[in-house]
């Protein structure tokens, strides 16, 4: 008796769902989040030696602080120093039950000793200023649990000074706890795993990638998309997309970074939706079919603005710019290479489907570009 192993219609049904998934999939990252500005708290240690108390200044983000404690009382989205003075006995409660130091030797006693004000880029900090008394002069164990249960994708950087020497690392939520040596640290390191992780949560980043590579595996011809015949022609045609926007973006991320060029964050945030929005309508309704490596490394000129103010949100170590600088551009191509690895042999597979051309890869695009243009309207809107 015959079976049904060779009816074309059965077989396609895993690809056609494998498809359908990957386009759902592509679709709940995108719209999980409109922007991607950092939750970041920096806590600075002076270890002054000698028998006298260390040093430690936190500074909290006002937007974080609001979440938690009444800080706006008026609720007029204006936040006063009376208002910030009126929270001070709560606020120096929260940071000496959420932080932890302690050496070899026991744990330190912390003992909140000011309040003040600071200016990032990203807004204004309340400056929680305290003295650390710890049973010796050793390396220090940071515990830092502030936010996390209210947004895991905080990140607390911490730098301790001992004299020339600093050392800086970052906290998570699933590693709150942090070893921090005498001397030395790998700055690099850290700042790798948080290229990776803005990546995969950069989803306008993301959904622009996506876009170059939905048609990957197609080609233009007579008017309509048709599979390429080879997947050499796939790779090649990867290869420029991926290659382009690398090297663009790793361009003007390095720029921002250093303080040479710095833009305005908001149109760049702006662009950066603009270019999501064209690349996607770009495969609807193709207008640039060839050389679309060109589009890419114009694009990841701002996407490499995009980067950097996530960058500047962690702050470069100081004796470290470089070496950070450079890890995290290199955690960011980690992450979208995995991207492509994941998403480009799915296409590859799809490409000979009639109703992926047809009309999956235009539906997933309509789709971005529809994200894209509220992406757009609310970044204009301010």
């Amino acid at each position: 008796m015959g079976g049904i192993a060779g009816n074309p219609a059965t077989a396609g049904r895993p690809l056609r769902r494998f498809g359908l998934a990957l386009g759902l999939l592509t679709l709940a990252l995108c719209a999980s989040a409109s922007a991607h500005t950092l939750s970041v708290s920096h806590l600075d240690i002076v270890v002054a030696g000698n028998g006298e108390d260390d040093r430690v200044e936190l500074d909290l983000a006002l937007k974080d602080l609001a979440l938690t404690l009444p800080l706006d009382a008026n609720r007029d989205e204006i936040v006063t120093w009376g208002e910030l003075q009126a929270i001070r006995g709560p606020l120096e409660r929260m940071v000496t039950s959420g932080i932890a130091l302690a050496t070899p030797a026991g744990a330190c006693t912390l003992a909140p000793d000011g309040l003040a004000t600071r200016k990032y880029d990203d807004g204004m900090y309340a400056t929680v200023q305290l003295h650390a008394r710890c049973p010796s002069n050793g390396a220090l164990q940071v515990r830092y649990g502030l936010f996390f249960d209210r947004d895991p994708q905080h990140r607390a950087l911490i730098t301790v000074r001992r004299g020339e020497a600093v050392v800086t690392a970052i906290a998570r939520a699933g590693a709150p706890l942090v070893q921090m040596p005498r001397t030395g640290g790998d700055p690099f390191l850290d700042f790798l795993r948080e290229g990776v992780h803005h990546i995969l949560i950069g989803y306008d980043h993301l959904a622009f990638l996506v876009s170059l590579l939905l048609p990957a595996a197609l080609v233009r011809i007579h008017r309509r998309w048709q599979p390429s015949p080879t997947l050499r022609g796939s790779l090649g045609h990867v290869l420029g997309i991926v290659t382009a926007f690398t090297v663009a973006h790793s361009i003007t991320l390095t720029l921002s970074a250093l303080g040479w060029v710095t833009p305005a964050s908001r149109w760049v945030e702006v662009a950066i939706a603009a270019s999501v929005l064209v690349a996607a309508l770009n495969n609807v309704w193709p207008v640039i079919t060839r050389r679309v490596w060109l589009v890419s490394f114009g694009f990841g000129l701002v996407h490499g603005f995009g980067f950097a103010g996530a960058l500047s949100e962690l702050g470069l170590p100081k004796g470290a710019r470089l070496a950070s600088l450079f890890g995290f551009n290199l955690g960011v191509e980690i992450g979208q290479l995995a991207v492509v690895a994941l998403v480009l042999p799915v296409l590859y597979l799809l490409r000979r489907r009639a109703w992926y051309p047809r009309w999956m890869m235009p539906a997933v695009s309509l789709a971005i570009a529809a994200l894209a243009s509220w992406w757009l309207f609310k970044r204009l809107a301010g």
